[in-house]
């Protein structure tokens, strides 16, 4: 294969009709135009440029070369720009990996926001319990809460805390009282989120720490069914304050155990380290850590206006 540098050269020796000119236009050397030129004619085995010292013109040979060479440098030169377009944020598309629950309830709808004032922009979401490889190029960008971030390969932009919180319905506690303390809930049907150390609900309070080895009739590593079974009365259940938050505003759950606190998660945006991370994406988790950073909208599960 050519050198590409050296057939880009060759097009601007003809365009400028001068080794000098050439030179500057390509910001190289002189001596290294010509040299271009020599290789080019060595390789090809044929005589591209009649020179005199007042003028150059092609052979035929060199009018049937410079012809195709003035495509391949201006696609190049289009290949570059296209990437480098990508790369501003105004193209492109966005692959992103966020728990079912949050998903649906939160980061779908910034995402529908986000393509109103990008609409060049394009993301794919999905949906799933399992952390997304990035590595393998599956995902561009994962978006869960945690306690810490998994891996330390990746880096971890912290977008906003978010809370755990204990709440049944209304129906649930009239029919079987409201826990007074954690180890109460030892008398409850809990509603366990099939996670590591699930089952465990660790608080903080008045009485120090204390870790409650829960169980019940229902396991799930969705909160949303943890979710609608706790709305149904079937029990308690500890889940993030992004997942709850609009269901104690409207009163179809309560909170209980308030003035314990379970662990705090935090919000995250994971991606590959990368200086060259196109600027989509930059613009993309900077909307997010804006829209999820205020306090109200954890408290209150409203979107913002």
């Amino acid at each position: 294969m050519r050198d590409l540098n050296a057939l880009a050269t060759f097009v601007a020796v003809v365009k400028a009709n001068s080794f000098t000119l050439a030179a500057d236009h390509c910001g190289i050397s002189k001596a290294l135009v010509t040299r271009h030129i020599q290789d080019l004619e060595v390789s090809l085995g044929v005589k591209l440029l009649n020179r005199s010292t007042r003028k150059i013109g092609l052979t035929q040979a060199g009018e049937r070369f410079y012809d195709r060479c003035t495509r391949i440098v201006a696609e190049a030169d289009q290949a570059v720009r296209d990437v480098e377009e990508l790369s501003r944020g105004s193209h492109g598309l966005i692959r992103i990996s966020t728990a079912i629950t949050f998903g649906r309830m939160h980061l779908l709808p910034a995402v529908n926001d986000f393509l109103v004032l990008n609409p060049s922009i394009q993301i794919e979401v999905t949906l799933s319990e399992r952390f997304a490889d990035l590595i393998s190029g599956n995902a561009d960008l994962v978006v869960r809460l945690a306690e810490e971030p998994r891996l330390s390969n990746l880096v971890a932009r912290r977008l906003a805390p978010a809370r755990w919180m204990v709440v049944a319905s209304p129906d649930y506690i009239s029919r079987h009282g409201v826990p007074l303390s954690p180890r109460d809930l030892l008398e409850f049907n809990c509603l366990v989120y099939d996670r590591p150390k699930g089952g465990d609900w660790r608080f903080k309070g008045r009485e120090g720490d204390q870790s409650i080895k829960v169980s019940g009739n229902l396991r799930s590593n969705v909160a949303e069914g943890l979710l609608d079974a706790a709305i149904s009365g079937l029990g308690i259940a500890a889940l993030p304050s992004f997942a709850v938050s609009p269901y104690l505003v409207s009163g179809q759950l309560v909170e209980l155990l308030s003035d314990y606190t379970l662990p705090e998660s935090t919000l995250y945006a994971v991606f590959l380290p990368d200086r060259r991370l196109p600027e989509r994406i930059r613009t993309f988790v900077q909307f997010l850590a804006d829209r999820f950073s205020s306090e109200d909208y954890w408290k209150t599960g409203r979107m913002p206006v």
